[in-house]
């Protein structure tokens, strides 16, 4: 535990420095996330959207991209003609086993085994057998484990090299595809393009360690953040109960000028409302945008309806009002209206208190046309 302050603020600092200058991974969610195909049937979706991209006569006009992307990746070279490609999924052996994807072509086959998250405990010996007898045709035969996860357990390994099959990650799949995108991208379907994008991304956010300096990270510096955490959550409400403080000073002194009974909602949130029983339409302020010689930051007052229908009845009398001010007609996809005031320095509390009577008779008096 750090006692001197000095120091900690240097270590702190040190590990901001450190955290700032690691590469970052886009964190917001794919649109498979959004869609929560996960659990056990994720690796079936997997496959299903794989055979799609496979498939050089499927919608996403990508042609050849994925094929040749997979043999390149598991470093094969042999002569092939996209004509009469077919891609399976959940191919039956006769013992009712099942290949995740199969694909074939004039003169090749290829059996993909597509593992996600799980163990490598298929029967690798059941498709290879029944590849080689209901495929017998085909000048090549190719067997191929695909994981998200990375494989290291030399049992796999060496069940995968004893049947014959080749390993290759995700990762090495999806590099190989941008790499070679650029002869397919010109003639793509480029919303199919978004979506295979969004594919790879949602692996690479699950599966991939493409995040690995910022793991080692957090790991070799856990107590110390752990610790500025703390620190800084301590520092935050701090500075909210300071906030509170002249908030409920503004509020006596508020419904004194007013004559009114505002409210201070969880202690921070000052305001009152009208017309409660209809077209509900109030006053909110708080204080925000603090910094290091303001702590109470600036002060926000913004005229609100809880409901966006309600707004309408009001929206030209506000507008006449307050015709140079913000109207947000979508807060965070929310279904409330603001129209944001001016924002008055914090340690103002005259000015405040000006704006917030003047604000309650402008309010009231356009509530009570609507009543």
């Amino acid at each position: 535990m750090l006692t001197n302050k000095t120091e900690a603020i240097k270590l702190y600092n040190k590990l901001l420095q450190e955290f700032e200058a690691l590469p970052k991974v886009n964190t917001y969610p794919t649109f498979m996330e959004l869609c929560q195909m996960g659990g056990d049937r994720f690796e079936e979706r997997c496959s299903q959207i794989l055979s799609f991209y496979f498939n050089p006569d499927a919608p996403h006009k990508l042609h050849g991209l994925l094929i040749k992307s997979l043999l390149d990746a598991v470093k094969i070279d042999i002569p092939y003609s996209l004509r009469a490609v077919n891609v399976h999924t959940e191919e039956m052996t006769p013992d009712r086993k099942f290949i995740d994807i199969t694909i074939t072509g004039d003169n090749f086959v290829i059996a993909i085994e597509n593992k996600i998250g799980a163990d490598l405990y298929n029967p690798l010996d059941s498709y290879v057998s029944h590849i080689k007898e209901c495929y017998k045709n085909k000048e090549y035969k190719i067997f191929i484990v695909l994981s998200a996860r990375r494989i290291v357990d030399t049992t796999e390994i060496k069940k995968m090299e004893r049947h014959g099959y080749l390993y290759i990650n995700y990762s090495t799949l999806f590099e190989a595809i941008k790499q070679n995108l650029g002869h397919y991208a010109i003639d793509a379907d480029h919303n199919y393009l978004t979506f295979l994008f969004d594919f790879m991304r949602t692996i690479e956010k699950r599966y991939n360690n493409i995040n690995m300096e910022l793991n080692k990270f957090f790991f070799s510096n856990r107590d110390n953040i752990e610790n500025l955490i703390s620190q800084y959550d301590a520092f935050k409400n701090n500075v909210l109960q300071v906030q509170k403080e002249h908030i409920g000073q503004l509020k006596g002194r508020i419904c004194d000028l007013t004559g009114a009974n505002w409210w201070a909602w969880q202690g921070w949130d000052l305001g009152i409302s009208f017309n409660d029983k209809g077209a509900r339409l109030g006053i909110e302020s708080s204080f925000g945008d603090e910094s290091f010689d303001n702590p109470l930051g600036d002060f926000h007052i913004y005229i609100t309806v809880w409901r966006k229908k309600d707004f309408y009845p009001y929206e030209a009398d506000l507008k006449a009002a307050y015709p140079n001010c913000y109207i947000d007609y979508n807060p965070e996809g929310g279904n409330r209206v603001y129209l944001h005031l001016p924002r008055i320095n914090g340690s103002n509390t005259e000015a405040i208190l000006k704006a917030l009577v003047d604000c309650y008779n402008t309010v009231k008096e356009i509530a009570a046309k609507h009543q």
